[in-house]
């Protein structure tokens, strides 16, 4: 086996930009904590599937939560399940560390 020398590149813990990110590609799972709206409302939106111009044409099919919102600051749990993480207007975002377990269901 030989190798190139160069490591490949761990998903990002934050996100500093609108788009659409791959999960486990270009963002680690968990929760994040955004800014919130730049000016008028954040859109944000976690993707079964990455809609391509052959896929059915409905957009909201392809999301598994979403939310527009002018609330400040958000928090979204991206699970690994997720393929993708979208959000436009809504600030940089920031993976927070997991919340111990009390063992407690309430």
């Amino acid at each position: 086996m030989t190798t190139s020398g160069i490591a490949a590149a761990q998903p990002a813990t934050s996100i500093t930009a609108d788009g659409t990110y791959l999960v486990n590609v270009d963002l680690q799972p968990g929760t994040y904590v955004g800014d919130g709206a730049t000016a008028g409302t954040c859109f944000w939106k976690r993707l079964w599937k990455v809609q391509t111009p052959a896929d059915y044409p409905d957009p909201n099919y392809y999301i598994i939560a979403s939310d527009n919102t002018a609330l400040k600051p958000i928090t979204v749990e991206i699970k690994a399940t997720d393929v993708a993480f979208s959000a436009q207007n809504c600030g940089a975002w920031h993976l927070v560390p997991p919340q111990p377990n009390t063992g407690s269901a309430g």
